[in-house]
């Protein structure tokens, strides 16, 4: 039996010349539409897409570790504070500098490492 483990991720919402993006830095996966539910619909097959793939392909571990993420053999402990995220993605500290945005958490379980 697989077993996962939930996580808080930060997700930050803007609006850029009337289209929607959704973007969590931790995964730095961006969904957008025209309105902010075309955006979230976006936004969850993205977040689908890269689990399923990185799962598949036995690629997570590398992936969240080049994020930042505390990774060990077996299991994921955290993803990087949004301070350090800010500091090293230039992305998101210029939607942080110049954009009116909205930020919220969304609750995310990834797959069992072992």
């Amino acid at each position: 039996m697989e077993t996962s483990k939930a996580f808080s991720l930060p997700i930050i919402t803007f609006q850029e010349e009337n289209i929607f993006f959704i973007y969590t830095p931790a995964l730095d996966l961006t969904g957008y539409g025209n309105t902010e539910d075309e955006a979230r619909l976006s936004f969850e097959e993205t977040l689908d897409q890269f689990l399923n793939y990185s799962t598949n392909k036995d690629t997570l571990v590398d992936e969240l570790k080049r994020l930042g993420w505390k990774v060990s053999k077996k299991s994921v402990s955290k993803p990087p504070s949004l301070v350090d995220m800010i500091n090293s993605n230039n992305y998101l500290a210029e939607i942080f500098e110049e954009k009116q945005y909205r930020k919220f958490h969304k609750n995310i379980s990834l797959p069992s490492l072992v």
